[in-house]
């Protein structure tokens, strides 16, 4: 176990991310976790607000012959939905982005722990901690015309503003946390890295700006 106390290490990637993941080890697998499931539930309520406050259109398909479906209790059953499909994209996201990352170490010649890839993964989502709690107070606040209005203008793909700096800071810190967890330098982490944070982040954005 690190020598860094607990409070230390999850304020310490603010101030010093590369000393923290230096000493971040399998044994910090268990407090990852935890940060992945509070991001995870946190953009899950999110999710959830936002989608009960969205209109929703029942197919036609779906009653039966003299049959009614509420309307609002079929909203709500696509709110669970959607906010049991963004917890599992946070946790899948998480796994995804360490496996490849340690994949792509591992044919680049570097040794090192996937559990410890897994555990410093889970700090370097800490930005993504802060968005989602941004992201889950402006779904408490914002009004329902403001959020059709929103929906409307991102129906047309991927905008610039998509990549943020919650999303960009994430990757720094992935680049760190690489470079810690196998021992090599920041430009050898990056070929590793980015081509994992590509193949999970831009390019299904770059798919919607396509389709």
């Amino acid at each position: 176990m690190s020598r860094r106390s607990l409070p230390s290490k999850l304020l310490g990637w603010l101030t010093r991310p590369q000393g923290v993941f230096a000493e971040i080890d399998e044994g910090d697998l268990w407090l990852s976790l935890l940060i992945i499931l509070l991001i995870a539930s946190t953009a899950s309520l999110a999710r959830y607000n936002y989608a009960i406050k969205l209109p929703v259109q029942i197919p036609e398909f779906l009653p039966r012959p003299g049959q009614r479906i509420d309307p609002e209790a079929f909203k709500r059953n696509i709110a669970y939905f959607q906010a049991f499909g963004e917890a599992f994209r946070v946790i899948a996201n998480w796994l995804l982005m360490a496996l490849l990352i340690h994949l792509y170490m591992r044919l680049l010649g570097s040794r090192g722990s996937l559990k410890g890839m897994l555990a410093k993964a889970g700090f370097a989502s800490l930005p993504t901690l802060l968005q989602q709690a941004l992201r889950l107070v402006d779904s408490y606040t914002i009004s329902r015309e403001s959020l059709l209005e929103l929906t409307a203008s991102l129906q047309g793909g991927w905008k610039p503003s998509s990549f943020n700096l919650f999303i960009l800071w994430t990757l720094i810190l992935l680049i760190l946390a690489a470079s810690a967890n196998y021992g090599v330098s920041k430009r050898r982490a990056t070929a590793a890295t980015l081509p994992s944070f590509l193949t999970l982040t831009l390019l299904p954005l770059l798919y919607a700006l396509k389709g």
